[in-house]
């Protein structure tokens, strides 16, 4: 009977028949941090600023800034105000900061002084020549004399301005005031723009100013 000889394992075995694989290794932690190098050389000095305000000094700069925007503002309201009314009250002309409108209808001195009271503005009352030739060419526009400002109401023969004001500027017609008949103590403005005493009572055309 013929025998075979056993089979041989291999030279490493039937176990180790292939290498095995090895695990990874986790991360290890961060070493500790070296030691803080050497300190620095010190810089030069830089260039030394402006001296600043004290805090009194501050304070009064910063009212003087409050004041300034008050008064801005203020002024950028009362032009508005006085644009609103210029679209609303047709017809007029501006003198410096001032405005002259009418709106054409008419009333006697009282009536003239409640109209423009109501526009927030004053029966047209002029202090110099340049508003004294825009009254003028406002009631030519219209073909009609309007009433001033200006009485004499108070005292006869001494006109004055509704606040009453003295006059500081006139222009007068020849032989004007007169006081006809006793009864003149109110102002109209003739075409030429010269002035003449006329009686209150009369209706005029109304100009306000602003």
């Amino acid at each position: 009977m013929l025998l075979f000889p056993p089979l041989k394992e291999n030279c490493q075995g039937t176990v180790n028949k292939g290498k095995k694989r090895g695990l990874r290794g986790t991360q290890g932690l961060p070493g500790k941090a070296g030691p803080s190098g050497p300190k620095g050389e010190k810089g030069s000095v830089g260039e030394r600023g402006p001296t600043g305000l004290s805090g009194g000094q501050e304070l009064n700069h910063l009212k003087i800034q409050v004041r300034e925007l008050q008064a801005q503002l203020k002024a950028l309201q009362a032009t508005v105000s006085k644009a609103q009314k210029v679209l609303l009250f047709p017809n007029g002309m501006t003198v410096g900061e001032k405005i002259f409108k009418t709106e054409g209808s008419e009333g006697d001195f009282e009536t003239s002084k409640a109209t423009c009271s109501q526009a927030d503005g004053l029966l047209a009352s002029p202090r110099n020549s340049a508003e004294n030739s825009a009254i003028q060419q406002i009631a030519a526009r219209h073909k009609k004399m309007p009433f001033l400002g200006i009485n004499d109401i108070q005292t006869e023969g001494t006109f004055k301005h509704l606040n009453g004001e003295a006059l500081g500027y006139s222009n007068w017609a020849s032989n004007e005031p007169n006081n006809s008949e006793g009864i003149e103590d109110c102002v109209e403005v003739h075409s030429s723009g010269k002035w003449n005493d006329r009686s209150c009572a009369e209706k005029r055309l109304i100009i306000c100013e602003y």
